[in-house]
C-alpha cells in the first residue's frame, strides 16, 4: 500500500484544553510593519511555535507561552489576509484549528476547531478572505470552506473538487481567480477556475505533467509563474500562467535542477529571487528569476547550508529575511537576504530553537 512520505498512522484525536486564551506577551502597541510574527506547525511535537521577528536584524524571538499545544500532526498554516487570523491543519486529528491574532497585545486566541476530512494536508485562504481550501490526501479531493470576514470562523460547503492521486499542496493566484493543486503519486498540477460567488472549483483542463512527486506550489506575485518542488526529481517545475483561463505552460528549460529532495518553494515578494528548501541534501538553492520568461538561473554561492531534513522555506513581507524549518533538526534557520544578488547569508543565533518536528510556516504582514 502507498505511504506518504510524511504521513503519520493514528487515530483521529478530539483537540482539548484548546480553548483557553493562549497568551504570547503583551506589548504596548501594535507592531510596525517590519515587526511581524512567525508561525511553525510542529510535526512531531503536536505544537505552534510563535516568534516574533525583529524587523532590522531578521532574530526571531519566541514569545512567552510558546510553544503552544495544538491537534495531532499540525503540518499547514495559512493566515488571512489581514493576519488576524490562522489556520492550522492537523493531520492526526482530521482538523483544522482556527486561532485569532490580537497582534497589539501579541495574543493568539482559539477561534475553533472544524472537522476537515480524512488527512488534511495544505490549507490556503482566498486573497479576499471569503473562502478557505483543504486538500484531503486519501480522498483525493480539495475542499472549499466558507470564512466569516468578521469573525475568521470557517463553515463547510459541500462543495469539493476531484484532484490527481494524493493531493499535497493547495494555493491560490494572487488575483484569486484560479487555484492549483500537486498531485503527489499523479506527478502532475491540476488548475481550477475559481467561482468569485461561491467559491466553487471547476477545472480547466487535463492536468500538466510535472518531475516525480510534485510537493508544493507557488506563484510569483503578479499571477505570471508557478513553480513547484518536485521531490522525487531533484528538480522545480516552472510554469507560465496563462493570464485568460489560468492554465500553465512549460518555462523553456523547466525543469531546473536544485537539491535532492526539493520539498518547498517561495517566491520573495520583490520577484527577483525564488528559493527551495531540499530536504535530502539539508540546504537551500537560491535562483535569480527571469522576469521575462521564468527561467530560473542559480545565484552564485548556491546551495546554501541548512539544518537536517529542511521542509519549509519562506521569505518575510519586507524581502530582507528568509527563514527554513528544519524538521529533522528541531529548529529554524534564518538567513539574510543580499537584495542585489538573492545570496542568503546565515543570521547571528540561527539556527533559533523549536519544538520537534517543524513543517510548516506562515509570516505575518502588518502596514504601518
Amino acid at each position: 500500500m502507498k505511504t506518504p512520505l510524511h504521513r503519520r498512522v493514528c487515530a483521529p484525536l478530539i483537540v482539548t484544553g484548546l480553548f483557553s486564551l493562549l497568551t504570547l506577551g503583551a506589548y504596548a502597541a501594535k507592531p510596525e510593519v517590519s515587526d511581524n510574527f512567525l508561525f511553525s506547525a510542529n510535526q512531531a511535537a503536536h505544537s505552534l511555535n510563535a516568534y516574533r521577528v525583529n524587523g532590522r536584524t531578521g532574530m526571531l524571538t519566541e514569545l512567552p507561552g510558546s510553544p503552544f499545544h495544538m491537534g495531532r500532526y499540525p503540518v499547514a498554516l495559512s493566515l488571512s489576509p489581514d493576519s488576524e487570523y490562522l489556520y492550522v491543519t492537523n493531520q492526526g486529528s482530521n482538523s483544522v484549528t482556527e486561532l485569532r491574532l490580537d497582534a497589539r497585545h501579541a495574543q493568539l486566541e482559539p477561534v475553533t476547531n472544524i472537522a476537515a476530512g480524512e488527512y488534511p494536508d495544505s490549507i490556503t485562504i482566498s486573497p479576499d478572505g471569503r473562502f478557505a481550501y483543504v486538500t484531503n490526501e486519501d480522498e483525493n479531493q480539495v475542499h472549499v470552506f466558507r470564512r466569516d470576514i468578521d469573525t475568521g470562523a470557517l463553515h463547510k460547503t459541500d462543495l469539493h473538487a476531484a484532484t490527481g492521486d494524493h493531493p499535497i499542496s493547495v494555493i491560490l493566484s494572487p488575483n484569486g481567480r484560479f487555484a492549483y493543486v500537486s498531485n503527489f503519486y499523479g506527478n502532475s498540477v491540476s488548475t481550477y477556475r475559481v467561482n468569485p460567488q461561491t467559491g466553487a472549483l471547476s477545472t480547466t483542463g487535463t492536468a500538466v505533467p510535472t518531475d516525480d512527486n510534485p510537493i508544493y506550489i507557488r506563484l510569483s506575485p503578479d499571477n505570471r509563474f508557478a513553480f513547484v518542488a518536485n521531490y522525487g526529481s531533484t528538480t522545480v517545475s516552472a510554469f507560465v500562467v496563462n493570464a485568460g483561463d489560468g492554465t500553465l505552460s512549460p518555462v523553456p528549460g523547466s525543469p531546473f535542477l536544485a537539491g535532492a529532495k526539493p520539498y518547498s518553494v517561495t517566491v520573495d515578494p520583490t520577484q527577483h529571487f525564488v528559493y527551495v528548501a531540499n530536504w535530502g541534501s539539508h540546504d537551500v538553492s537560491g535562483f535569480r528569476l527571469d522576469n521575462a520568461t521564468g527561467k530560473l538561473h542559480e545565484i552564485k554561492g548556491s546551495p546554501y547550508k541548512a539544518d537536517w531534513f529542511p521542509y519549509a522555506v519562506i521569505v518575510d513581507p519586507s524581502a530582507h529575511f528568509a527563514y527554513v524549518a528544519n524538521n529533522g533538526a528541531g529548529n529554524i534557520s534564518g538567513y539574510r537576504i543580499d537584495a542585489q544578488t538573492g545570496a542568503l547569508q546565515e543570521l547571528p543565533g540561527s539556527p533559533f530553537v523549536s519544538d520537534l518536528g517543524p513543517y510548516g510556516l506562515a509570516i505575518s504582514h502588518f502596514s504601518p
